[in-house]
Order: C-alpha cells, then sequence, then structure tokens
C-alpha cells in the first residue's frame, strides 16, 4: 500500500491551516476580540501532530511484514487528526467568517 494518500493529506490539511490564518474573526458583544494571531497555536499543534501517524504509515510501508492495525489505525487516526485540526483553527478566538461586513 502506498503513503502518497497519507502525504496527500498532510500536506492539503497544512495548506488548508495556513490559509485559514487569513481568514477574519467576527468579535462577539461579549467578549473582547480575539488577538490576530489567535489560529497559530493549534495550527502548529495538529500539524505536529498529524507527523506521528504520517511517519508510521512511510516506516510501515517499507517493512516486509505484515503490520495488521498499524496501518488502518495510522489512517484514521491522520484523518481524524485533520478533520478536527482543521475545526480548531477555524473556531479558535470565536466564530469565523469568509468574507468582511462592510
Amino acid at each position: 500500500m502506498t503513503t502518497l494518500p497519507a502525504i496527500g493529506i498532510l500536506l492539503a490539511t497544512w495548506l488548508l491551516m495556513w490559509l485559514a490564518q487569513g481568514i477574519p474573526t467576527l468579535c462577539l458583544l461579549a467578549s473582547p476580540c480575539p488577538a490576530p494571531d489567535v489560529r497559530v497555536a493549534p495550527a502548529l499543534l495538529f500539524g505536529g501532530l498529524m507527523l506521528v501517524p504520517t511517519v508510521a504509515l512511510i516506516l510501515t510501508a517499507r517493512g516486509g511484514r505484515s503490520w495488521g492495525w498499524v496501518r488502518p489505525l495510522s489512517f484514521i487516526l491522520l484523518v481524524a487528526l485533520a478533520v478536527v485540526g482543521i475545526g480548531a483553527v477555524l473556531f479558535s478566538g470565536g466564530f469565523t467568517v469568509p468574507f468582511v461586513f462592510s
């Protein structure tokens, strides 16, 4: 089984997290506005955590023996971290809107 889907998921998620840094946040009236860099910490955390299952998939692809449950678990963990990470980046610091009200 090839590791190209895992690398593709990793790179696509990193790209989405990087692009999400530019989406403006909508400040809630009850709380103060978050800092402009409020999305950096979740992006670094989940982006770094996604390296663990990706490295596991790359290392198990080279081996000649059967890894059984390691590869499916790594794919599931990689996709789960990607979805939760993008959600954490988009919704950190308040509700986000893809455009600015004028």
